[in-house]
């Protein structure tokens, strides 16, 4: 596909395959294509945007152990003997599978087209532990593969420590003096001596090998060589019981493999699409959303395999004609959809349009664009025309490159498609080619194209202004530095600049007045409104972004203001209940006593008893006047209390704690702090309760309580560098441990395990540990670590 190429999407399929951990997922990547059915493209957008939640919230399983297994699995089925490093990787398969199943499986709910993915991924954990008991990674077969192999293997350490202890008898005893030197070696895997050449019959056994002089012969002793033949048997009979180990665990993977290979298939193409989530994070990109018209809207969008740092952000909106035109191809019906950008060479206008044609790529292929926000109603197809199309095979010129190109897509075009299409009509006879690119426009037009296309020529500025369906838009030149500034300007044609930017790159001043002056007073008159138009529209964007401005400050002042009011309601409504709580605990009491006093009235035997209780009663209501007393509105006095003063104790009307006045008071004001509280209130509100210039002592705050209060008993590690992790961890366990908390969860992930062995290793230290364990399954198994604290 010829856009693909020209828009250099080969780029972002490289970068795609960089972010997948299989090779069946790169496979993938490699051949990724735009799909261009409306229902196709946000499937596609809705499985990436499942994959990008699942690895922002919960941090899914790496596939890296899966590889390709799926020749060696082929094999098995058909009854071959795989190594041991084939069968190993098949179990690291079957695990990384079993292990994605599960990680979907627990939130199948929230990503039910994720779990459609997996749901029929094979779960074979009891041959996945069987062969990881039985094989190291490098296919070594281990001793506890079977009873019979561990007792082999222990008799071959046996055997060979029998040979060595006999040979090495033979440097250190008797015999010593017979040899050359009183060590051993090993020829041929024989265990040998070397004998002086004279002394050859005092020692009996096999003759290995001389040395070049022929002073020494390598001798291994008669005894060795029984213990040695020995050694071989065993040797023989363990390599016999790891072939049949081998052949074992190569049938019970064979007999695994009709449902293993098109699950190994399945989760490939699951890490395909993590995959692109992983790419539109790279990328800080946005998945677009739907609109009911056919087009795209970008706010925000940047060239993905530009800088981020220094490219302009682009604003753009595009759509295809909603219905098909009829009658008089010169009167359009539809809204301005289709743009024609104009403005300086160098300006941007290729990366502009490069960016909204790789954008639609993406988006149509289910990756994140890179953008703040886009809205997307899918195209048909995607015709670009862009670059030098010059072609001396085929004997091509620019021109006639561009025209076969433009061929092609007015050939087999649909409706619905975006035509993009760089310096239209260029590389001809300049009246022409603006003749020949305003009819190509209207064509495309006319057939339902939304089209994105660059000019220079004047001619296309007016028609784009006059022509309903279509509107201008400018890349915008900084006059005063002669430099352009790669934002694009939408509803406003720009200038060339030629002169200018002639004159920046050396062109003598007298040359560029000589080519002014050639130009006639219609096109001066033309520049001159052009560039008049981009200063007011220049004017018209700081006004109004001041307006902007203003408008969002009056916001933020209004939110802050709400803010505080709503502070207030939650101070009065807190007072207001703890003053009834307080009023509900009083009568309660009177109510109790009461009830106690009326039952005494009714139980005494003399008058006496009788009038003690009324005098109860009487204490009892001058009680509640007091309390009523206490409950009913304070007047104001009417000037303000004498003697407040900078460092006072004094107590607020409407608070039961005391405060101290932290500052001298202003006017009727004073400001009061009630513990970490500081307020400014009234003077009148104010009531000494200690003699003038004694200072409150502030309490001091109970550390551990404070610790408990906040102490979190959960901490989430997950994407941090190790020396992060660490960090966070020793400051978790601190704030535990000062908290009095007794028991924490640990949430590291899986991943490599890297974080999870930081985490224990730390533990394992930690002289306030108890004891740590990994969770159980249904709370993250080994992804997190429960800690219990002395």
């Amino acid at each position: 596909m010829h856009a693909l190429r020209v828009l250099e999407f080969d780029i972002i399929r490289e970068r795609l395959q960089y972010n997948c951990e299989t090779p069946i997922g790169a496979d993938l990547a490699g051949g990724l294509e735009p799909a261009f059915e409306a229902e196709e493209v946000w499937r596609l957008l809705n499985q990436t945007k499942e994959c990008m939640d699942l690895i922002a919230r919960h941090s899914p399983p790496s596939l890296g152990a899966l590889r390709d297994p799926r020749e060696v699995l082929d094999r098995a089925q058909k009854g071959a003997v795989l190594a041991g490093d084939q069968i190993f990787q098949i179990a690291d398969s079957l695990y990384a599978m079993r292990n994605l199943k599960d990680a979907v499986k627990a939130r199948r709910a929230d990503y039910p087209m994720l779990w459609s993915c997996v749901e029929f991924l094979p779960e074979h954990k009891r041959l996945e532990d069987q062969i990881f008991d039985s094989l190291e990674s490098d296919g070594y077969v281990k001793d506890g593969a079977s009873p019979h192999l561990a007792s082999l293997r222990q008799k071959k350490r046996n055997a060979s420590q029998r040979i060595q202890d006999r040979i090495q008898s033979y440097t250190t005893g008797s015999t010593r003096d017979l040899l050359s030197d009183p060590i051993y070696t090993v020829r041929d895997g024989r265990y040998v001596i070397p004998v002086k050449a004279e002394n050859k019959g005092k020692i009996r056994g096999i003759v290995h090998d001389t040395s070049s002089t022929g002073a020494t012969v390598f001798i291994e002793p008669e005894e060795i060589l029984q213990l040695g033949n020995t050694l071989r048997e065993i040797e023989a009979a363990e390599k016999a019981e790891e072939q049949r180990i081998l052949a074992s665990l190569s049938a019970k993977a064979g007999a695994v493999a009709e449902e293993a290979i098109p699950g190994i298939e399945q989760a490939g193409f699951v890490d395909f699409l993590l995959a692109k989530a992983k790419l539109g994070y790279d990328l800080k990109g946005t998945i677009p959303q739907p609109m009911q018209s056919r087009g795209i809207r970008i706010q925000g969008g940047r060239h993905p395999l530009l800088d981020p740092a220094t490219v302009v952000p682009l604003d753009i909106e595009i759509y295809a004609p909603a219905v098909e035109q009829s009658g008089n191809p010169d009167v359009q019906q539809s809204a301005s959809g289709s743009v024609l950008i104009t403005g300086p060479n160098t300006g941007g206008k290729t990366v502009a349009i490069k960016t909204v044609g790789l954008s639609v790529l993406m988006a149509q292929s289910g990756i994140p664009v890179p953008a703040l926000d886009v809205r997307l109603g899918p195209f048909t197809q995607v015709w670009a025309d862009i670059g030098d199309e010059q072609s001396l095979q085929q004997s091509l010129s620019t021109f006639s490159g561009h025209i076969k190109n433009i061929a092609a897509a007015l050939s087999g075009l649909k409706r619905g498609a975006i035509v993009l299409l760089d310096e239209i009509g260029a590389g001809t006879d300049p009246a022409e080619g603006a003749a020949l690119a305003r009819a190509i426009c209207l064509e495309l037009h006319r057939r339902g194209a939304a089209i994105l296309a660059s000019t220079h020529y004047g001619e296309l500025k007016a028609f784009a202004y006059n022509t309903p369906g279509f509107q201008n838009a400018a890349m915008e030149f900084d006059v005063k530095s002669l430099r352009p500034t790669y934002r694009l300007i939408m509803g406003a044609p720009g200038a060339s600049q030629a002169l200018r930017i002639a004159e920046r790159y050396g062109i003598s001043r007298e040359v560029v007045e000589m080519a002014r002056e050639g130009l006639g007073e219609q096109q001066q008159d033309i520049a001159s409104m052009l560039e008049k138009l981009d200063l007011a529209q220049k004017q018209a964007r700081i006004a109004q972004g001041e307006a902007d401005r203003r408008l969002a400050e009056l916001k933020r002042k209004e939110k802050e203001a709400d803010q505080k009011l709503a502070e207030a309601r939650q101070v009065r409504e807190s007072v207001h209940g703890r003053a009834q709580e307080a009023i509900e605990s009083a009568l309660r009491e009177i109510r109790l006593e009461a009830a106690q006093l009326f039952e005494e009235i009714k139980r005494a035997p003399d008058q006496k008893a009788i009038e003690k209780a009324r005098q109860g009663l009487k204490e009892l209501q001058e009680v509640g006047g007091d309390f009523a007393k206490e409950l009913s509105p304070r007047r104001e006095p009417a000037s303000t209390p004498e003697g407040i003063a900078k460092g006072m104790t004094v107590r607020i009307d409407g608070y039961n704690q005391v405060g101290t006045v932290v500052e001298e008071p202003r006017g009727t004001n004073a400001t009061v702090q009630i513990g970490a509280l500081k307020m400014t209130v009234l003077l009148s509100s104010l009531h000494p309760v200690q003699p003038a210039g004694h200072e409150l002592r502030r309490a001091q705050p109970n550390v551990q309580l404070q610790r408990a209060q906040t102490a979190a008993t959960e901490v989430h590690l997950r994407a941090m560098r190790a020396e992060d992790a660490e960090r966070e961890l020793e400051k978790f366990i601190d704030d535990a441990v000062l908290g009095g908390i007794d028991r924490a969860r640990i949430v590291h992930g899986k991943g490599g395990g890297i974080l999870r062995k930081i985490t224990q290793d730390y533990l394992r230290r930690h002289p306030h540990v108890k004891s740590f364990h990994s969770a159980d399954a249904s709370e993250g198994g080994d992804g997190v670590t429960i800690v219990e604290f002395r």
